[in-house]
């Protein structure tokens, strides 16, 4: 359990750096494509890489269990249309040297995941998440 733990925080701590320092030099080498057409590509690449993958690993009668229901193509309309826009805005503040202030976003996301799973779910704050909470509000307030 703990091996999967740290395989898990080292891979997203590695999708975290690939995003935050080669996906800003590759978008700012390529901004003058313009951010909506950049987003829009990357969306049709990620398509592409979607049925890629379900193919491999044969994994059709998942995705089609998956989209036959109303409320899982909701959930996963809003859930695309938030990352298109999470994209969208990264790479508009890429292309207009507004890095800083798109960072705060991604600063502030982990205390609004905390509360809306405090409000939605019922979880708990324990020491560790308060002290995390109180790291990042320090980070954006200093």
């Amino acid at each position: 359990m703990n091996s999967q733990f740290n395989k898990g925080l080292i891979l997203a701590s590695f999708g975290s750096f690939w995003w935050g320092f080669f996906g800003v030099l590759y978008f700012k080498y390529i901004s003058f494509i313009g951010p909506l057409e950049l987003v829009i590509h990357r969306c049709l690449w990620t398509v592409l890489t979607l049925v890629l993958t379900t193919f491999y690993f044969s994994k059709w009668n998942i995705f089609f269990k998956t989209i036959q229901t109303k409320k899982n193509l909701i959930a996963l309309f809003t859930s695309g249309l938030l990352i298109f826009i999470n994209w969208g805005v990264w790479i508009y503040a890429v292309a207009t040297n507004r890095i800083i202030d798109a960072s705060f976003g991604y600063f502030i996301m982990p205390i609004l995941s905390v509360f809306l799973g405090f409000i939605f779910f019922k979880e708990q704050l324990n020491k560790k998440r308060i002290f995390s909470i109180s790291l990042v509000i320090l980070s954006i307030v200093f």
